[in-house]
């Protein structure tokens, strides 16, 4: 018998079947369903209990790296480790890697995590991370401490933004002006130093800056503003990093070296609080270390030019090669894992349309292995019955591979890189 549900109940369950059916979970979906990825969901906790250690240290916690299977849940798991993360007070952003979010463009990277940033107990978004400061806390103390340190070497905008902000809190417009800096929008230098003039401060030594050098200061400076609001850190989640392998040789080594700074692999680039955790297709590895001979056709062309340059490239290359501490692999549902989701995705339906499929579950060994098709043939089949009891149906199922071939349409210019104005 069906349990009565409110019709705001009903059309949130069917918006989670609907999700289901495109193989894109939405975040209702992904909390009914769970996850038995046990391992990976171990040691992902067992991470975000060591950040807020590290960054006392002024360290960065390394992230690490999912492999599957095409279709069989990394989109699912990375909703349900955002999930986990804001369960644990920590703020969080899930990017998935596009044309429009290439991993090779950090500054592209950093307003795609700000304009997905999810709080615990807020819509998101920085401004109401900002909201969430408190001028003469304990915290807020020691953010202005931190940004002000010279061995930490903040850039002087972010001083010199961050002491507008206490000072002239009243004046709405620039505080607007201030935030969307932060966020990543440009600033008029000599605006800033008109104000500061004002208020009777020293003006430090404020320059243009090219918008993509400041993508990693924007980066560690959102960091300590998450911290300093009371947020236990914050976790960067990328999605379909596999994208990288359609790029040209340029373009990966642009990745390679994002991905380094991201996961705390350099030194000199860290950003202490943030904890990156992303996903790759099993084939990934395969097609730009052996097909392409990434490793080996890089060094040649960094070797002479720019060996600073090609140490960053090799830690982000070095971060993808599958090794036991950086890597952790899908685990396939067996059997039991099957009827497990079978019977939930069941319940969610019978909610979704206040009718109950059958109780029947094939056998995994039935079905191909991505979860995502046992998912989809599932609720076609319940469409079918429910319209029509009597029918059987007899449903096709076809395996897709990704296509990782090189598509240089994927690529797009950086963008604009004046400097700062106003200076």
């Amino acid at each position: 018998m069906l349990t009565e549900i409110s019709a705001e109940d009903r059309l949130a369950s069917r918006r989670s079947i609907e999700a289901l059916r495109a193989g894109v979970p939405n975040r209702a979906a992904v909390r009914h369903l769970g996850t038995d990825q046990q391992a990976i969901e171990s040691r992902f906790l067992d991470s975000l209990g060591s950040i807020a250690g590290e960054r006392g240290l002024g360290r960065q916690l390394q992230g690490f790296m999912i492999q599957g299977e095409f279709g069989t849940g990394k989109s699912h798991l990375l909703e349900w480790l955002q999930h986990v993360s804001l369960e644990a007070g920590f703020a969080c952003s899930k990017v998935v890697i596009s044309k429009e979010t290439p991993l090779g463009d950090p500054h592209r990277m950093f307003r795609a995590a700000i304009e997905s940033l999810t709080l615990p107990d807020r819509v998101g978004g920085l401004p109401e991370v900002v909201e969430r400061l408190r001028v003469g806390s304990q915290a807020y103390a020691e953010l202005y401490r931190l940004i002000q340190d010279p061995q930490l070497a903040f850039d002087p905008l972010f001083q010199a933004t961050l002491l507008l902000h206490d000072r002239l809190s009243q004046e709405s417009e620039l505080v607007d002006r201030i935030i969307a800096f932060w966020q990543g929008d440009r600033i008029s230098v000599s605006e800033v130093k008109k104000q500061l003039r004002m208020i009777g401060q020293p003006r430090p030594d404020l320059r243009a800056r090219r918008i993509q050098d400041l993508a990693y200061p924007r980066l560690r400076f959102a960091a300590q503003l998450i911290a300093a609001a009371g947020y236990s850190g914050w976790v960067l989640l990328l999605d379909e990093v596999e994208l990288v392998a359609s790029l040209s040789l340029a373009a990966r080594e642009r990745s390679y070296a994002t991905l380094a700074a991201l996961a705390g692999r350099l030194k000199h680039r860290t950003v202490p609080g943030l904890l990156m955790v992303g996903t790759v297709t099993t084939e990934f590895t395969g097609v730009v270390f052996e097909q392409r001979r990434d490793r080996e056709k890089i060094p040649q062309r960094w070797a002479e030019r720019d060996p600073a340059q090609l140490a960053v490239i090799e830690a982000g290359m070095e971060f993808l090669a599958p090794a036991s501490k950086r890597w952790m692999r899908l685990r396939p549902p067996d059997e039991a894992v099957v009827r497990r989701t079978h019977d939930r995705v069941r319940e969610l339906y019978a909610q979704a349309h206040g009718w109950r499929p059958p109780a029947e579950a094939p056998a995994a060994e039935s079905l191909p292995v991505s979860m995502r098709q046992h998912v989809r043939e599932w609720i076609t089949r319940w469409d079918l019955l429910r319209l029509d009891p009597s029918y059987r149906p007899d449903i096709e199922m076809r395996t897709l591979t990704p296509d990782l071939t090189e598509h240089p349409d994927l690529e797009t210019s950086e963008e604009d890189e004046d400097p700062t104005p106003g200076q």
